[in-house]
């Protein structure tokens, strides 16, 4: 199947033939289809949308809509529209055997939406707004603190924008990954910084140059949840910022505000380059979408200089094993080396079958991917299976769906009758390769939620909307609220094996 992407020459041809005349796409975009979810669930959607863990979703006929959605594992939905409005819907996921509309079918449907209206926009040559989140809130954040003054004006506004590209040395960025790197080196002894630097949300260093972006993760240093749920911020501007460091990247979030005042469109490319490389949680994704929108005609020079410093400030620590922000770049451009050679430095097995499929766009690399997890794979001293527990059987079964999805049924089928001879008495480990081994399987469903998958956090416990309380587990990457929920986010650590 051909993935159509908004960048990809003739997908205006092809969109010009969906199937839907003005009136069904006026109808689809009213977005009725928000009253089929229960509103946490459709949230947890809009989350995934704005993490970009949706592809492009394609029309495979008339009225009927395919998409990948991407968590633990590749969840393939379709959706069925009539005049406009949803019909059907049909996901893989577990959560979906018992309930059609799960989060993975709100994110294709809302990534559709917006796949619609920037088709419309563009025919009818309207521009896309300039951005302004920062701007909204740190009106907010100065309106309250300095509730008597009045509004800064344009020169204000360039003296702030002075002054901390001054003290940030912006804009140029590789001396400012040059000084997070001398710090590394310089605060001592080096394997502590490399443990510092493989806290989830914490970064690696203490320096300057880096306090605008660690500050308001590092008071969150031990729930995933609430680390996460502060970092939403990102994603909904008009959360409440009562501090300073309540403010995405605290300062560098006053000088975007500045560049978006001005309508600094070179500033602001340079600043989202930044914060793409700096990302170490999913909803940090949002910013590549977001330089795509603003960088036009420069868009192939800000993408290579945003692989040129990775690839060249990542071999000495100085950016976070885990960035799913740079691996949402390497997959929408499809960068199949350059995902190997980051896959390689994330020293994760996790982050490697994440990006498989886009390795195997190159076979070099993956021959040498293939030839990793089988190593890992047939090697019963391997971490993957220091635990007998479910979290580790199914972390081996996402690996060999994985597999079984890129490379070949039967090179799934071969690793896991190797793995299941391994360990005969493992029968999650059985129950997990069922699919793939000769002799296991039961008919039997488990009763899932849509957090299906399984996570290092904390259980939740979510209202439903009839008042009740429904215990949940939290799923694959994100499961996030907006201003409008109070359930707290859960993002994917990103460990895997060392």
């Amino acid at each position: 199947m051909t993935m159509m992407s908004e960048e990809t020459p003739g997908a205006d041809s092809v969109s010009a033939d969906i199937g839907m005349s003005d009136a069904d796409i006026d109808e689809f975009l009213k977005g009725r289809y928000y009253g089929l979810f229960k509103s946490y669930i459709y949230e947890r959607g809009r989350a995934y949308f704005d993490a970009g863990k949706v592809d492009v979703p394609e029309p495979i006929a008339k009225d009927l809509w395919h998409a990948v959605v991407r968590g633990n594992d590749d969840y393939q939905v379709d959706v069925r529209l009539h005049r406009g409005r949803v019909v059907s819907a049909a996901c893989s996921c577990p959560y979906a055997r018992r309930s059609a509309y799960c989060k993975h079918v709100a994110a294709t449907l809302i990534a559709m939406a917006e796949w619609l209206r920037r088709r419309r926009d563009r025919e009818q040559g309207v521009e896309p707004e300039f951005p302004r989140d920062a701007s909204d809130m740190v009106h907010g954040y100065v309106r309250r603190e300095f509730s008597f003054s009045s509004r800064l004006s344009d020169d204000d506004w360039r003296a702030v924008k002075r002054v901390l590209e001054t003290l940030y040395e912006f804009p140029d960025l590789e001396k400012v990954f040059r000084v997070m790197e001398h710090d590394l080196f310089r605060n001592g002894d080096l394997e502590e910084n490399e443990e510092l630097q493989r806290r989830p949300g914490q970064a690696a260093t203490e320096t300057l140059a880096q306090h605008r972006e660690s500050l308001y993760r590092k008071r969150r240093p031990t729930n995933a949840n609430e680390r996460n749920l502060a970092n939403m911020r990102i994603l909904v501007p008009s959360s409440t910022v009562s501090h300073l460091d309540d403010l995405p990247h605290t300062w560098m979030t006053i000088l975007e505000a500045a560049y978006e005042h001005l309508h600094d469109v070179e500033g602001l490319r340079r600043l989202y380059v930044y914060y793409i490389l700096i990302a170490q949680t999913d909803p940090e994704a949002v910013y590549v979408a977001r330089l795509r929108a603003i960088s036009g005609e420069h868009w192939e020079g800000d993408r290579d200089e945003i692989v040129r410093l990775q690839t060249k400030c990542r071999r000495f620590g100085s950016m976070p094993k885990v960035n799913p922000a740079y691996e949402r770049l390497v997959r929408e451009e499809r960068l199949a080396r350059e995902a190997s050679d980051y896959c390689l430095t994330s020293c994760t097995g996790d982050v490697t079958i994440r990006l498989l499929d886009v390795i195997a766009r190159d076979p070099k690399s993956l021959e040498e991917t293939l030839r990793y997890f089988r190593n890992v794979l047939k090697d019963p001293d391997s971490d993957v299976y220091k635990q007998d527990d479910e979290a580790s059987a199914e972390r081996v079964g996402r690996w060999i769906r994985k597999i079984d999805t890129v490379i070949g049924y039967d090179e799934a089928c071969a690793l896991a009758e190797h793995i299941v001879g391994m360990f005969p008495q493992r029968e999650k480990l059985r129950e997990c390769l069922e699919d793939y081994v000769s002799d296991a399987g039961t008919d039997e469903l488990p009763d899932f939620d849509d957090d299906d998958d399984f996570d290092d956090d904390d259980d939740q416990n979510v209202p439903e909307e009839d008042g009740t309380t429904e215990v949940e587990i939290e799923e694959d990457g994100i499961d996030s609220p907006s201003a409008q929920t109070s359930e707290e986010s859960g993002i994917a650590s990103g460990e895997g094996l060392r």
